[in-house]
């Protein structure tokens, strides 16, 4: 597979062998709001019901006080700095992938970006902190699409910290619907900074480009798997881009085209 545009860190996977017949283009600015990729294409939207929390005994009355002190995702306090945990979301190939980034302060410095729920146990066994699972529900995100001019409605489900990690195939119309639309990866980093689109929507989600080195995504696929399936993406699942129309410009070119020969079809012939 050719890759035209940016470097990422599947790029590595190229050094396997490359089909020329496959080309991915990442060498654009696409980017989508929330609105478009959750309303309008349907992806699901997971949102953590948990997250690291200060280490206390575990008893019963310390579990019942977790569910009301604790908010999702919430600031935890690590070897004596505040770190902020948000939520990044990766749609790759048709699968949506979650994951939680720890930074140090606001602005964020220090990123760290867990892919695994084994990946934050021992983040958190290694620093002193407990792992707050969240409850379970589901309630109804509104949102308003300036580029479709309506207000778009989709369910929002709290998942806990447990299965928050868990890659979720698209099916079915979803699935359809993104490759229709012909996203092969869009990555939700909470780190771009605000990013406004032609009707000043938050475009917080870019769209084929190399977005994926700097949210550490190699600890959910590795690079050589990664390019693998972009690939067979590309090359098996969205639809074959058709060959252009060629405009001819020339009109000297159109006449012939058209059949007219260009010293004798506009005059007349001898004796006429």
């Amino acid at each position: 597979m050719r890759i035209i545009g940016g470097k990422d860190y599947y790029d590595a996977g190229a050094a396997w062998g490359q089909d020329d017949l496959v080309t991915f283009m990442r060498n654009g600015t696409r980017g989508l709001a929330s609105a478009e990729i959750h309303g309008a294409l349907r992806v699901p939207l997971r949102s953590c019901a948990g997250g690291l929390v200060p280490a206390e005994p575990d008893t019963a009355a310390a579990r019942q006080r977790a569910l009301t002190r604790y908010r999702p995702l919430s600031d935890v306090e690590i070897d004596g700095a505040r770190h902020v945990q948000d939520a990044a979301r990766v749609l790759f190939c048709g699968v949506l992938y979650h994951g939680i980034r720890l930074a140090r302060g606001r602005p964020t410095e220090d990123a760290r970006w867990f892919w695994t729920y084994d990946a934050i146990i021992a983040f958190a066994h290694k620093h002193g902190l407990a792992l707050h699972q969240g409850e379970e529900s589901e309630r109804e995100r509104r949102e308003t699409s300036n580029i479709r001019r309506q207000t778009i409605n989709y369910p929002d489900r709290m998942i806990p910290l447990s299965r928050w990690f868990d890659p979720e195939p698209l099916t079915g119309t979803v699935r359809e619907a993104v490759v229709a639309a012909g996203i092969t990866i869009a990555s939700q980093n909470p780190d771009t900074p605000f990013i406004p689109g032609p009707e000043q929507e938050h475009l917080d989600w870019a769209v084929d480009q190399p977005s994926l080195s700097a949210m550490d995504f190699a600890k959910a696929i590795d690079p050589f798997t990664a390019h693998q399936e972009i690939a067979m993406w590309v090359g098996g699942v969205l639809p074959a881009a058709g060959p252009k129309t060629v405009e001819i410009g020339d009109d000297r070119v159109k006449i012939a085209k058209h059949g007219f020969h260009h010293p004798t079809s506009f005059r007349r012939g001898k004796g006429e």
